[in-house]
């Protein structure tokens, strides 16, 4: 998202409908793929939990109803945030403005973890203990993969894959760097505190507190609204750690992302700062006419 995709980082998991927006290739794909995230989340959550046909047309009603609220009451704020980042990169910035911008857009989940909170809560008083098995075994499943791809065995094809990472992310927003930038930019994204295994760790604890709510919830059966109370707690403490020495860790992380952000901000040319802006500019428009829809 935005300038987090500058940093290390990866912003894929947070936020579903808004991760499908910024992490399109383009205008016309992001409007795209927010237009078919509906679809693409009822099939997911089919395939965790094996949905019957009572629950699987709950939940494509209830992500039906979340995607309009999202679209015209979500959508507006989103487009104003990225407009007020693209009137700041008029004047020259300093690394509190990148870390105000990586807090704000993780603000942005808690209305989304509210507005959920009903829909899961409702869906999860239908579970079956089966179902948070296979829920349980398809986690395992990602976590190997993520694993494989974020921890490969050889410390250098892990600092290579980091650096790639970050070098995706930035040719997003800035298109290709000159030469000589580009290798000083490399040797920065190595040198990158390498908090992969912080990441997945904390990848693994969201995992087993929505587990571990789930269960609760289909154990003892509780009145709706305790239900709500539960899955909103859970779903509002996704994004801040509770484990002291990783929070640490990832925050320091975020920085020193932040710093290499300002970096290649600091160091655009023209041709840069024209591909940054058009891509800020595509992201208010695509915002705009989504929320009309």
């Amino acid at each position: 998202m935005l300038l987090e995709k500058l940093i290390t980082r990866p912003w894929r998991l947070l936020l579903p409908f808004v991760a499908s927006c910024l992490l399109a290739t383009g205008c016309t794909s992001t409007r795209f793929g927010y237009e078919a995230l509906p679809l693409w989340l009822s099939w997911q959550i089919d395939r965790h939990l094996g949905l019957d046909a009572s629950q699987r047309e709950f939940v494509s009603a209830r992500i039906d109803a979340l995607e309009r609220w999202h679209r015209q009451t979500q959508l507006p704020a989103y487009g104003a945030l990225v407009a007020s980042v693209q009137a700041r990169l008029q004047h020259p910035v300093g690394q509190e403005d990148i870390g105000r911008w990586r807090e704000q857009l993780l603000g942005v989940w808690d209305p989304i973890a509210d507005r959920l909170a009903p829909d899961a809560a409702a869906l999860a008083l239908t579970l079956k203990p089966a179902q948070l098995e296979r829920l349980a075994q398809r986690f395992e499943e990602s976590n190997r993969e993520a694993r494989r791809k974020m921890l490969p065995a050889d410390p250098r094809r892990r600092e290579q894959a980091r650096v790639e990472r970050v070098l995706e992310r930035i040719n997003y927003f800035v298109g290709d760097l000159p030469t000589g930038l580009e290798r000083e930019i490399r040797a920065q994204a190595a040198a990158l505190p390498a908090t992969e295994p912080e990441w997945l760790a904390e990848r693994e604890a969201r995992q087993r507190a929505i587990l571990a709510v789930l269960e609760r919830i289909v154990r003892e059966r509780p009145p709706p609204e305790t239900a709500q109370a539960w899955c909103r707690e859970t779903l509002r403490a996704m994004w801040r750690s509770a484990d002291p020495a990783r929070r640490e860790a990832l925050e320091h992380s975020a920085r020193a992302g932040d710093a290499l952000s300002l970096q290649v901000l600091m160091r655009a040319g023209p041709p840069q700062r024209e591909h940054l802006f058009g891509r800020l500019r595509g992201l208010v428009d695509d915002f705009s006419v989504l929320s009309r829809r």
